[in-house]
């Protein structure tokens, strides 16, 4: 694929945020107007920005890991060769790894628990299907790490991020 294309999970993550964002903002603008004009409407618009809210954290933590915008603190690292950034930056990566490996693990035993459960939100839809978000954001940040890593593996000179 060239340089330049946007891959398909990339689109998928970027739409995705973006959809995220937009029903947050209109069901806060909803949720405002129903507090004046429908008052027993008003918990619904909400939880439906509170779901696209946890949905779009997940997803744009992945994210930031693929761009390499995750939170580093490089000011002494920046002096050091090369190859010597390259291996620290491995480390973390496979270290941010192994940490999604737990939570994923978590997260799909919280959800099991929550589906037996048959908890629902004030919508009506499972709170099953919004704790997803942890498993498919921890997923996808254990994906974008091994990408990272493999990446950092094959490079001599500093690792650009795209």
């Amino acid at each position: 694929m060239e340089k330049g294309k946007k891959t398909i999970l990339k689109n998928i993550e970027e739409n995705a945020i973006a959809i995220g964002i937009i029903i947050m903002f209109i069901m806060e603008t909803v949720n405002v107007v129903c507090k004046f004009l429908f008052p027993t409407f008003v918990g619904i618009p909400e939880e439906i920005s509170i779901f696209a809210y946890i949905w779009v954290c997940f997803l744009c933590a992945s994210y930031c890991t693929k761009r390499g915008a995750n939170i580093i603190v490089d000011a002494l690292t920046a002096k050091y060769p090369k190859k010597l950034q390259n291996f620290l930056f491995s480390t973390q990566y496979l270290l941010d790894a192994v940490l999604s490996i737990f939570f994923i693990y978590g997260a799909i035993v919280f959800d099991i628990k929550t589906k037996a459960d048959g908890t629902v939100g004030v919508t009506g839809i499972p709170l099953w299907i919004i704790y997803l978000a942890p498993t498919a954001g921890f997923l996808l940040n254990l994906f974008r790490d091994m990408q990272m890593f493999l990446k950092t593996l094959k490079s001599t000179e500093e690792v650009s991020v795209s």
